[in-house]
């Protein structure tokens, strides 16, 4: 029997003497549940679940995935799930100075006592953490090395989508949507518990669900570059796929977060997948096919969630909401509800193509907040190469309009570093920004003008899996960090505010993404040699990750600023994302038929 052990109360309060934020590692939010380990007995027969995201509390409350599978697994008599996130650097010390395992926040279990651990990844610069949870949670970090039926391991989120880097790690992944698999898997959590079955027979089991990726079942050959071989078997994961997003009612009680979170707001997913195809997307290829909500029930829904937590602001997600069909509708019915009061209104991923008068006075209803868009690039030139769609013309009338209903504030997203790019493109980003700067002049009074805020996001290209640039190589350290002090030189300093992130970091990012199975032993490396929390800047160890490449035997630019051919085995061929590879190349194969275009003019 796997014996639930807690960390006792008093104990807590003595880790939490001179802590920063103590509120990360209480419970007692309101809309936090699951069941009581009281007695142990009836504990036992539930299957348990920590639901670990591998970050800190205000970044991981932010994350609505969570809150979704949360919300599904506690809502089921024989299972419950409970939350565990990464320690800041002060609690993490006082747990390994006085040797205390890391534990749940709802019923402080320790992490060794669950069924099943199942992490939730976002992006690669958190598989470090991931490893430093594992290891304070007194669990060894590598699969092959855990003996014992419990805990079970496993991961999921877009950050996983190639398995690869962390199978060394995991007994099993989920690649797709989690609200029907994670049910699935832990009933027959419950029979291999409750039966006395093997791990082995379990592993099958799963391995016969959509979504389900065992690393221990495949083997990969290399060459004598590095380059893949061959898979064995050459059986492709299908990924999970909810086909109808409306069996899923949103999460109307969401837990309310001790302390201020990075995203302080109700969240609604609207629409789940993007068909506007943006070469360089991988969200847009993942979440595909593109699933919408419906309308009625979304109002329904929402006015129910606002008035259960008494926020003051909804954020309505998707990849592209403003492309939600009847989003006009949907704002029209919440912003004039008078039971709802003055609502702030969020649309976070907006085209500018399809934000129009309408749509910017209804979200005007409520009380202003920024608004966000993403040209990308500068040039119409590159626009076309990465199929964003849109021009000059229509991101100025469009940015002209949020200026003339008296928008102050706005955020641009611009990527350098993209394939075939030339100092052309990068010198029309501040030619963009200068005409922003221009039209908000034109348009905001002499009393506004002086609060305009203009905040410009540069972000390095990475050819991420299943896209149709994954072939394609990234920009090596020095170009970009050239390129991104051209545009800091030259962009106006009045209104405008860059933030940048360290080329190193993206180049860092780009290769665990694009590793293979080999990667993982860099990852093991990097933790231990001190890696942890490293997408925080000040954190963040280029030298170590440089060195355990090295150590390694493998080149960092083997998975960054090397193309791969087109015929190329990839690490991710395993997975069946539900988009074809003769797709992606296509669509390649399109961007580049573009460029030889535009050289013969």
């Amino acid at each position: 029997m796997n014996k639930i052990k807690k960390l006792d109360f008093d104990l807590l309060e003595k880790l939490l003497k001179d802590i920063e934020k103590p509120g990360r590692y209480i419970n007692n939010e309101v809309g936090s549940r699951s069941k009581s380990p009281e007695p142990a007995s009836d504990f036992y027969n539930l299957i348990s679940m920590a639901l670990v995201f591998p970050d800190i509390y205000e970044v991981g409350m932010s994350n609505l995935g969570l809150q979704i599978l949360y919300d599904i697994v506690n809502s089921h008599r024989d299972f419950t799930v409970e939350r565990v996130f990464s320690p800041w650097i002060d609690f993490e010390k006082k747990l390994r100075e006085q040797n205390v395992k890391i534990f749940s926040l709802e019923n402080r279990i320790f992490l060794d006592c669950f069924d099943l651990i199942g992490f939730t990844v976002q992006h690669e610069l958190l598989y470090t953490n991931i490893l430093n949870i594992l290891d304070l949670g007194g669990i060894n970090i590598n699969s092959r090395h855990r003996r014992d039926k419990f805990p079970l391991v496993c991961a999921g989120g877009p950050a996983v989508v190639n398995p690869q880097p962390l199978s060394r790690f995991m007994d099993f992944f989920v690649v797709g949507d989690g609200e029907e698999v994670i049910i699935s898997i832990l009933e027959r959590v419950k029979i291999y518990k409750c039966n006395n079955k093997d791990k082995e027979w379990f592993l099958k089991e799963i391995s016969k669900l959509d979504g389900i990726y065992i690393p221990g079942f495949y083997k990969f050959h290399y060459f004598p570059d590095g380059s893949i071989e061959s898979i064995n078997p050459g059986r492709k994961v299908r990924k999970a796929i909810v086909e109808d997003l409306n069996k899923f009612e949103i999460v109307q009680n969401p837990i309310i977060p001790n302390i201020k979170p990075v995203h302080d707001r109700f969240a609604v997913e609207i629409m789940r997948g993007c068909g506007r195809g943006c070469r360089f997307c991988q969200a847009g290829i993942i979440y595909r096919p593109v699933r919408k909500r419906e309308v009625e029930s979304l109002i329904r829904q929402s006015a129910a969630g606002i008035k259960n937590t008494g926020y003051d602001e909804i954020s309505f997600l998707s990849l592209s909401s403003s492309d939600y069909s009847e989003i006009e509708h949907l704002l029209d019915k919440i912003t004039s509800s008078l039971k709802l009061g003055r609502l702030s209104i969020s649309l976070p991923s907006m085209r500018l193509d399809s934000f129009n008068l309408n749509l910017a006075e209804l979200i005007q209803s409520g009380r202003k907040t920024g608004l966000t868009f993403a040209p990308e690039a500068g040039s119409q030139r590159m626009r076309d190469i990465i199929n964003k769609n849109i021009g000059e013309n229509e991101i100025l009338d469009c940015i002209k309009m949020a200026f003339s209903r008296g928008w102050e504030k706005i955020k641009l997203y611009f990527m350098i570093g993209l394939p075939f790019e030339n100092n052309e493109d990068i010198s029309q980003i501040v030619e963009l920004i200068e005409k922003v700067i221009m039209a908000a002049k034109d348009e905001l009074s002499r009393k506004k003008l002086p609060r305009l805020k203009i905040n410009i996001s540069i972000n390095a290209f990475c050819p991420k899996p299943f896209t149709p640039f994954q072939w394609t190589s990234q920009d090596n350290t020095a170009s970009l960090d050239s390129k991104f002090n051209y545009i800091l030189k030259n962009v106006p300093k009045r209104y405008v505010n860059i933030s940048w992130t360290d080329s190193r970091k993206s180049m860092i990012e780009c290769a665990l993404s694009r590793g293979n199975e080999l990667v993982g032993e860099v990852i093991e490396g990097a933790w231990k040699s001190g890696a942890r929390l490293d997408n925080w800047t000040e954190f963040f160890k280029f030298h170590v990750w440089e060195k355990e490449f090295r150590k390694a035997g493998l080149d960092i630019s083997f998975f960054t600023t090397r193309g791969f051919a087109d015929d190329e085995i990839l690490p991710w061929d395993v997975i069946d994302i539900g988009v074809s590879k003769k797709f992606l190349l296509r669509e390649y194969d399109k961007s580049k038929r573009y460029l030889r275009d535009q050289d013969k003019i």
